[in-house]
């Protein structure tokens, strides 16, 4: 809700004879709050959303003035920001102007009245956008509720939101809902380096079109996911396996990607809605089971939600509330893998790797937990919970030599508004500096919108936070994406290293040499036997990660491992297996 009678305006500089100087002054025109750091300054932005400008120092301890004016877009992203400085050097301030975080730039000392005119040209600004602001954020909120973005279906909020309503309908007569058909479709060959994420959104497009077809104007079709798309018919189907049929086969066609053909292949669940059903995620997570079972047949991969598959399904029913209680309950464990740089001989980062035990089922893998904290809509909550206990855990780790923490970050926690928010919030509390913390998120930001996208990578680096693209190679990658996003690093998918002599080694080779001439860092990952290192040398790896240096460990188990590997570097003898086994 923004602020539609005296505007609002934060003042944030260390100087405290500053603020009594310019107080008074705004004071008679705005609603003025005041703060004397980084962190006060977001603290106020979080009770006063609302703010329309933001006054702030450059040169302050702690959080400098460009990185909390980054953070604040994240608190109050409407407010218009105005930089002011003293010092010489202008390079920070050059930055942040060419990021976008300021209106205004000052130096100092400045008179009231000219800081008051940078104030008033601010809020020019806020209040043009203002006039159209409420109609924008209505039809933006419509937009994500409602459709998808890139193929005008339904979202999956709405698909969600609708099996519900109509759920609760027919329960009151006693009938059906209806049948939902989840189709995956995946196409062959992958992605090519050539094809670019235009052309990826016109293909799922396509697909759209003609799924359109298909299920015709009484379905409402959704996409579940990136390349996943719901159908929902109500009423009872007289034979839902040919249905199914149809719509797979719909899809299961060659298509032409600008110059590139490729084939589709396409797996089907299909799930009944039962009397009485109310919960519609539950629907879909039985939607999902039935497609995850479809992807082992030879053909025509269809399967249909069974007792066998709801039993699977009332697993996964209990393993969400459990999660959703380990998480709160502070529950979960961190395991750390060493990334080493062998060049050097020594320990360059590890990687946070989140850790569950049941209390009934015992150690839950994350292959597991992982896609059930998503499709509950824990992945936020889960991803906070890491970032709090691998900042807890930073200063033991860069006692044992551990000199970076990096942690995965989702998709959805990434667009999550608080996020920047929340990395200052976990780095304050537990002092450890923000050099020491890097974010490692997955290709699949590619397939988002990459202004956004670089826009929230460039705040975290000018945080002081690294950036990795983690798993490269396997989906949405092209290395142009290297050029256009801020990242710091690269972590090639331990698949090529797997698949060294049939095609692995030349992708490894030309993604290291890319990334190279853009002053861009590589971590091969999947180094898993001595074989497999002797390659990552004779490609010119030089950080490495992977079972045959050492497996994901408890953070005491760590610190013994790390005192074996320095011991070991110190002889001179590399003898990284035994580590690994702990002799």
């Amino acid at each position: 809700m923004h602020n539609t009678g005296n505007p609002r305006i934060l003042c944030v500089d260390d100087d405290q004879e500053m603020l009594d100087a310019v107080a008074p002054h705004l004071a008679l025109r705005y609603q003025l709050h005041l703060a004397t750091s980084g962190a006060d300054g977001l603290d106020a932005l979080a009770l006063h959303p609302d703010t329309a400008v933001i006054l702030s120092d450059l040169r302050m301890p702690g959080m400098n003035g460009a990185a909390f004016l980054a953070a604040s877009r994240a608190v109050a992203p409407d407010a218009r920001r105005v930089l002011l400085t003293g010092c010489v050097d202008m390079s920070a301030a050059i930055a942040a102007i060419n990021e976008g975080q300021i209106c205004r730039f000052l130096t100092k000392p400045s008179s009231p009245q000219t800081i008051i005119e940078a104030v008033e040209f601010g809020l020019s600004e806020y209040r043009a956008e203002m006039a159209n602001r409420t109609a924008i954020r209505q039809f933006a909120a419509r937009d994500v509720l409602g459709e998808d973005r890139v193929t005008g279906l339904a979202s999956r909020e709405r698909l969600l939101e609708t099996l519900g309503g109509v759920m609760l309908e027919r329960q009151r007569v006693g009938e059906s809902a209806g049948t939902v058909y989840l189709l995956q479709v995946r196409f062959i060959p992958p992605f090519a380096d050539n094809v670019d994420s235009v052309q990826i959104d016109q293909w799922i497009r396509t697909i759209a079109a003609q799924l359109k077809l298909c299920a015709g104007a009484g379905s409402l079709i959704a996409r579940w996911d990136k390349q996943c798309f719901a159908v929902f018919e109500q009423g009872l189907q007289p034979d839902r396996c040919a249905r199914g049929r149809e719509l797979l086969e719909s899809l299961t066609t060659s298509w032409e990607i600008g110059s590139v053909c490729v084939t589709t292949d396409v797996s089907v669940g299909i799930v009944s809605i039962p009397h009485g059903a109310l919960e519609p995620q539950l629907v879909m997570c039985h939607a999902e089971l039935a497609e995850h079972e479809s992807r082992g047949l030879p053909y025509r991969k269809l399967s249909c939600y069974t007792p066998e598959t709801g039993a699977k399904a009332e697993y996964q029913r209990e393993l969400m509330s459990s999660l959703r209680k380990a998480i709160a309950n502070d529950e979960l464990e961190l395991h750390y893998q060493p990334i080493v740089d062998i060049g050097a001989n020594r320990i360059h980062s590890v990687e946070a790797l989140a850790r569950w035990s049941h209390p009934r089922f015992g150690a839950i893998a994350p292959s597991t937990f992982i896609p059930l904290a998503e499709a509950a809509g824990l992945i936020v909550p889960l991803g906070a919970w890491v970032l709090r206990r691998a900042c807890r855990d930073g200063r033991r780790l860069l006692e044992l030599g551990c000199p970076r923490i990096a942690l995965n970050v989702s998709v959805r926690q990434l667009a999550d508004q608080a996020f920047l928010y929340s990395l200052y919030r976990a780095l304050e509390e537990s002092g450890l500096p923000a050099s020491a913390l890097e974010i490692e998120v997955t290709e699949s930001v590619f397939a988002e919108d990459l202004d956004q996208v670089r826009a929230i990578l460039a705040d975290v680096r000018a945080i002081g936070i690294g950036v990795a693209i983690d798993d490269f190679g396997t989906g949405y990658s092209s290395l142009s994406y290297l050029a256009e996003l801020p990242v710091d690093i690269v972590k090639i998918d331990g698949a090529f290293m797997r698949n060294f002599d049939h095609g692995g080694e030349a992708i490894i080779d030309a993604t290291i040499a890319v990334a190279e001439k853009l002053k861009v860092d590589t971590i091969l990952e999947g180094v898993e036997t001595a074989a497999m290192l002797e390659n990552a040398r004779a490609v010119g790896a030089k950080l490495v990660q992977g079972y045959h240096f050492a497996a994901p460990m408890a953070l005491n188990a760590l610190g013994a491992w790390a005192e074996r590997y320095a011991a070991s570097t110190l002889s001179g003898s590399h003898r990284s297996q035994r580590l690994a086994n702990g002799q």
